[in-house]
């Protein structure tokens, strides 16, 4: 009996912890930029909530803040429009 509980705590455990893990992998992607064409032109690129935030190169040298909301649902590439984020596509 005691050997039985053991093993049913262990896997409880083992459980657990493979979910915790696999909860903060998911949230690491959510946290990670999407690829594309602007980070060649974007300097300090974030993502806040699902919003793309960089500073990026305008045509005259100077650097910009911008930001592209639900950056996520953009099917197509994700450039720097003359220091502007824009998403070619939407889903």
């Amino acid at each position: 009996m005691k050997n039985t509980l053991f093993a049913l705590m262990l896997g409880a455990l083992s459980l657990s912890t493979v979910m915790s893990s696999s909860d903060s992998a998911q949230a690491q992607d959510r946290d990670r930029p999407p690829r594309g064409s602007y980070r060649r032109t974007c300097t300090d690129i974030r993502m806040v909530r699902g919003t793309l935030h960089a500073r990026c190169e305008d045509r005259r040298g100077n650097f910009q803040r911008t930001r592209l909301e639900d950056a996520r649902r953009c099917r197509g590439d994700i450039e720097n429009n003359n220091g502007r984020l824009r998403c070619s596509r939407r889903r």
